[in-house]
């Protein structure tokens, strides 16, 4: 059976929706790229109004793809899907449903007495069929925040943790397959939590595992980011990165968002981590124009980007989500302003990311192939930084290349070091 899989959304999206693709394969069928499918999996996201109308417009589209082909069905999952429920040959499966996709497709007449476990936000099947270099893991579901603005914990529910035990066992699986980079995936995981073992000490011990691999953390909150994590950036086997979450750099404005901590914290946290690791990667999410947000507010956000120096930022125009509690908040800035401020954000980012790609000029970095397009290969150093090298590699390996940043590149170019080549053990 040929199977069309749309995803959209978070890493942990994907990571689930990648286990259900290996699945999938691992029955005998094959995942079609056009729309000559007899089965359209659509992973929906629900995060943003905007993302919500991605979703809307895939379903669409797979609804006229299947009307010319006798049979076809579609299974819509994900955030969206919030009760499982069928209308003609469109099927409605919430995230807790969504490992039982397989069983689904081999038997329809399932779908009137499927029952998730308790457990059903970890019983995917690892995704080994994943087709990139670097694959998800998924370690956690869930969160108890209640940001003001969020409706993650609405359709995700509260934090679950996967046991540990089954965590590394997947972990060693994945490198087993091959994979070199795997990436820790959740809605928070740093509230990782299986007995007495939290993040850092789950991290701890899948460095420990032996291969020729490296541990990518990426999105954090700060207030989970513990000296005992920040020593682990040392080992060779971790991504010097972290996608630290922000969203604004004014007290007020985290205040009204319910978020945990201060720019003070935040300022203090990044510089401990840079006192550590000279050269590491921050990148962050803002939100411009959130209610109440002043000039002052706004400026206070400005400043902090540029103390910290990330390398990325990633800026949306605040808009409410009905649910939660910001939406009931009076939306104080105008469409205009907010296109203003992301632009200044957008600007101060992009120079930012010259400025920190800079700091490897003529250094040496050791370079994970992930794609090559004619004669050129692309993928990124330890530090998270993108790497273009002018030659055809063996995709998924690593190399020690020297770097340097060419003008008006918004990646670097590595030169690939004679004998050096894939040094990790």
């Amino acid at each position: 059976m040929k199977i069309k899989i749309s995803s959209l959304g978070c890493r942990l999206n994907q990571s689930e929706i990648q286990s259900v693709s290996t699945a999938l394969q691992d029955m005998g069928h094959e995942i079609a790229r056009g729309d000559d499918a007899d089965v359209f999996i659509i992973n929906s996201c629900a995060v943003t109004q905007r993302s919500e109308g991605k979703t809307r417009r895939l379903v669409h589209h797979a609804a006229e793809a299947a009307r010319g082909r006798a049979g076809a069905k579609i299974i819509v999952t994900g955030c969206i899907a919030d009760a499982p429920s069928r209308q003609g040959n469109t099927y409605y499966l919430p995230n807790d449903y969504k490992f039982m996709i397989p069983d689904l497709v081999a038997n329809w007449d399932l779908f009137e007495e499927i029952s998730p476990p308790p457990d059903a936000r970890f019983r995917f099947t690892p995704p080994l069929k994943s087709s990139t270099s670097r694959v998800n893991l998924k370690i956690q579901d869930g969160c108890g925040n209640f940001c003001s603005y969020c409706i993650v914990p609405l359709v995700r529910g509260p934090s679950q943790s996967k046991p540990a035990d089954l965590v590394a066992d997947e972990f060693r699986r994945m490198i087993e397959a091959g994979f070199r980079e795997i990436i820790l995936a959740g809605v928070m995981i740093g509230n990782y939590r299986d007995g007495g073992t939290g993040l850092a000490g789950l991290v701890r011990r899948l460095l420990s595992v032996e291969g020729r691999f490296r541990l990518h953390l990426t999105s954090l909150m700060p207030v989970y980011v513990t000296p005992e994590l920040i020593d682990l950036f040392h080992s060779e086997k971790i991504v010097k990165h972290l996608h630290l979450s922000l969203q604004s750099g004014s007290n007020a404005v985290l205040a009204l968002m319910n978020r945990p901590y201060t720019r003070e914290d935040y300022l203090t946290l990044a510089g401990m981590i840079r006192s550590a690791v000279p050269d590491f990667n921050f990148t962050t999410d803002v939100i411009v124009g959130f209610p109440g947000e002043t000039e002052t507010d706004f400026l206070d956000t400005l400043g902090l980007i540029r103390d910290v120096g990330f390398s990325h930022v990633h800026t949306f125009r605040y808009s409410p989500r009905p649910g939660t509690k910001a939406a009931a908040m009076e939306d104080t800035v105008s469409e205009a302003e907010k296109k203003e401020r992301s632009g200044q954000v957008i600007e101060l980012s992009t120079a930012l990311k010259q400025q920190y790609y800079r700091r490897f000029n003529g250094r040496e970095s050791l370079f994970l192939s992930e794609r090559c397009r004619g004669a050129i290969t692309t993928g990124f150093n330890e530090y998270y930084a993108p790497v273009e090298v002018a030659d055809k590699l063996p995709r998924n390996e690593f190399f020690s290349v020297t770097t340097r940043l060419e003008e008006g590149k918004q990646s670097l170019s590595g030169t690939v070091l004679p004998d050096k080549y894939g040094i990790l053990p």
